[in-house]
């Protein structure tokens, strides 16, 4: 991986970076995704292709990883939404794959995609899903009480 530019995308993005053996992260704040996966395009252009985004339930925040792969390599960008502002920018202009991904964590965790077409549109859930229940990988989400709301119970 070419630390180098790695790290010079970092710091036009005011994020860091940590290392391990297998991968490599990137953190930066919401308002930077867009940029940086820009940058992380045109400037290392091996990692072309993002493979999938992570949504994971932190508590007061959600955690969204953009993980990029290449031969052995793995790059994420890290970033972290507050609960009680559960929105960001879509990457769909800059990787057209991220239109699924950002539809799955729309579905499951309840972020919503700026600018993404398939906001607002069921992706996995079925249109009978409760809207006042929590997203189903919410910590909050109570799979017994979901299942009673929905009339499955």
């Amino acid at each position: 991986m070419d630390t180098e530019k790695l790290n010079a995308i970092a710091a036009s993005v005011g994020g860091s970076v940590t290392a391990n053996h297998e991968s490599t992260v990137l953190t930066l704040k919401s308002e930077k995704i867009q940029e940086a996966c820009r940058l992380v395009k045109e400037e290392m252009p091996d990692f072309y292709h993002l493979t999938t985004i992570t949504g994971i339930d932190e508590g007061q925040s959600i955690s969204l990883y953009y993980h990029f792969w290449r031969s052995k390599e793995f790059l994420s960008l890290k970033t972290l939404i507050p609960k009680d502002n559960l929105s960001i920018g879509t990457v769909t202009a800059i990787f057209p794959a991220s239109l699924l991904y950002e539809a799955e964590v729309q579905d499951l965790l309840g972020v919503t995609f700026e600018g993404n077409p398939l906001q607002g549109k069921r992706l996995l859930l079925p249109d009978s899903y409760p809207a006042e229940a929590p997203p189903p990988l919410r910590k909050e989400a109570d799979p017994e009480k979901i299942r009673k709301m929905m009339g499955l119970e």
